[in-house]
């Protein structure tokens, strides 16, 4: 299945026998004990990929205006002829900031920002002040470069550390009793960053959370390569133009994306990734869903398996662009 704009390497790959669900592997997956899961492995060059987020069901704004009656005596003569009381309930809507935006009648955008976040901008300036005129040899002394010491400076091994702490601690405010919060804390803080994430993070997990009961644990073993090889492989044999055609991980940031949203009753770990053509003439996104339910969440309820989006390189033909879109659904398909 070529196209005469397309290099890519054609391949077979044969489907399995049995099919067995989505959800099914997971869970089979999901069981096994955290040792035996690449978790302490991923974790650390995964953590900063991951959002995590608490669900609030939004609340519309209620606006109620009232008008005194005209009954009312005027006793005093600077008093308007009539008097609107407003009065305005919100609630907040998410976790995530948001800038307010409302439109305006020239049918602009004015985006409304406290006088806080206008201090905060302003106290980030840029430490190198350059003078208004290069020109002016006298005003050399104000262009100053200031670094910061190198004492304060962060070690790639100290940010990655901390990258990883502040993933462990914010699923643990959001799922754990605040004894527990308090003692995985205390544990993880007391540690320096660890030369070998493999060895030290076990015995840290051991210290402050049982595998069977912490919700953060369980959270964690759907957070690492294995459970991506899932969505990859049923991708592939599911999509007939995929069996055919190969594609390859985009690196990079982009290249995979880890959500997980805090519901009332549920939880759901979103795993987006990005692939691309051998020749890069197109890259596409798809998305593994992950829902975690019950009260100890030891439940995998749901799990679904989409792509949600495809991109053309600019010199890809049009007979191309036709010929892929209509095998991936314009990066719009429900795969599984």
């Amino acid at each position: 299945m070529k196209s005469n704009n397309s290099t890519a390497t054609t391949y077979t790959l044969k489907k399995p026998a049995i099919e067995i669900p989505l959800d099914e592997q997971i869970n089979k997956l999901f069981q096994k004990p955290l040792q035996r899961l690449p978790v302490f492995k991923d974790l650390p060059r995964l953590a900063g990929r991951i959002i995590i987020e608490k669900y609030t069901p939004q609340v519309a704004t209620n606006t109620i205006t009232s008008e005194p009656s005209s009954s009312s005596s005027s006793s005093s003569s600077s008093s308007s002829s009539t008097t609107t009381t407003t009065t305005t309930t919100t609630t907040a809507a998410t976790t995530t900031e948001t800038t307010e935006n409302i439109q305006s009648s020239d049918n602009t955008i004015t985006s409304i920002e406290s006088v806080d976040t206008n201090k905060k901008r302003k106290s980030k300036a840029l430490s190198l002040k350059l003078s208004k005129d290069f020109g002016e040899l006298g005003k050399d002394n104000e262009d100053k470069l200031e670094l910061e010491p190198l004492e304060s400076q962060e070690t790639n091994e100290n940010k990655v550390w901390k990258t990883v702490k502040s993933v462990i601690f914010k699923l643990s405010e959001l799922y754990e009793n605040e004894e527990t919060q308090n003692k995985i804390k205390s544990t993880f803080n007391s540690e320096k960053a660890p030369s070998d994430y493999q060895l030290s993070l076990p015995q840290l997990f051991n210290e402050c959370m049982e595998e069977k009961t912490s919700k953060v644990i369980k959270i964690l073993k759907l957070i690492h390569q294995n459970i991506i090889y899932i969505g990859c492989y049923e991708l592939k044999i599911n999509v007939p133009y995929l069996m055919v055609n190969l594609t390859k991980d985009v690196r990079g940031p982009e290249g995979w994306r880890i959500n997980v949203f805090k519901g009332k009753d549920i939880t759901t770990v979103i795993h987006t990734r990005r692939e691309e053509a051998m020749d890069k003439k197109f890259y596409f996104e798809w998305q593994l869903h992950i829902t975690l339910s019950g009260k100890d969440l030891d439940e995998i309820s749901f799990a679904s398996l989409k792509i949600i989006d495809l991109v053309f390189d600019p010199s890809a033909s049009l007979q191309f662009k036709q010929e892929v879109s209509r095998s991936l659904c314009n990066g719009n398909l429900f795969v599984m």
